[in-house]
């Protein structure tokens, strides 16, 4: 079963309370009926006298979402659409929905007049306005879950990126001290920098502020790195 059809299912259990509700709800599930959509009524709009109480317009627009609207799985995509035949329907609808802070865009497609949400919150407020509150938490739970993974794998990534840049640095570092070391250059360096370049061979795995954390006395990791570019410079020039 599709994700749409799913959702579909569980608003066929609604029950409309008031009979203008269920009125409207009926209405709904006939906007594109082919009564609807002949040549006498090529022009019509949405009958708005149909909307009596507060939630005869929750109700149509369930009818309506029974009849003509599909929804894609969360995990794959956020998507939520109405094919609707007429274009004066169309345009109707969508001024409907407006008015209720649910803004559905247009196109035209294989002659029919498409409106469609791509906002995962404004999908999660059209389903939760249609009373579908089940899928709507739902929604919201699969849209936590991409967050979630999405971040860890751009904490990953920055991490990697990083752990790439140190082995990249520390690589050149060790390079321009075993190059002085050959040259018999090594012994011109300042006693501080003789002492950081040791601790940089004896401690390839570390990072610039372990090693400035085993300096004695200890110094920051800004310190360090500016003694290794002294190093990697002075190693150049030679």
């Amino acid at each position: 079963m599709s994700y749409s059809n799913k959702v579909k299912d569980l608003l066929r259990l609604k029950k409309e309370r008031k009979k203008c509700c269920k009125t409207a709800f009926i209405y709904g599930l006939s906007i594109n009926s082919k009564e609807s959509n002949s040549l006498e009524f090529i022009n019509c709009k949405i009958n708005h006298d149909i909307f009596v109480c507060e939630n005869c317009k929750h109700s149509f627009f369930r009818g309506l979402f029974l009849s003509s609207g599909s929804i894609s799985d969360p995990k794959d995509a956020y998507h939520l659409e109405f094919t609707i035949h007429n274009i004066n329907t169309a345009l109707d609808l969508q001024s409907i929905l407006e008015e209720e802070n649910i803004f559905l865009k247009y196109v035209e497609r294989r002659k029919n007049h498409v409106l469609y949400l791509k906002s995962s919150e404004q999908i999660e407020d059209f389903l939760y306005y249609i009373n579908a509150e089940k899928i709507s938490f739902e929604l919201m739970d699969v849209k936590i879950l991409k967050d979630l993974r999405n971040n860890a794998n751009r904490i990953t990534n920055f991490e990697n990126a990083n752990l790439e840049k140190m082995s990249r640095a520390s690589a050149e570092q060790i390079e321009a001290i075993n190059s002085l070391i050959a040259s018999g250059r090594f012994d011109l360096l300042p006693d501080e920098l003789k002492r950081t370049a040791e601790l940089r061979l004896e401690n390839i795995e570390m990072s610039l502020q372990e090693i400035g954390e085993a300096c004695e006395p200890a110094v920051t990791k800004s310190a360090i790195k500016h003694r290794m570019e002294r190093i990697v410079k002075f190693a150049g020039e030679m």
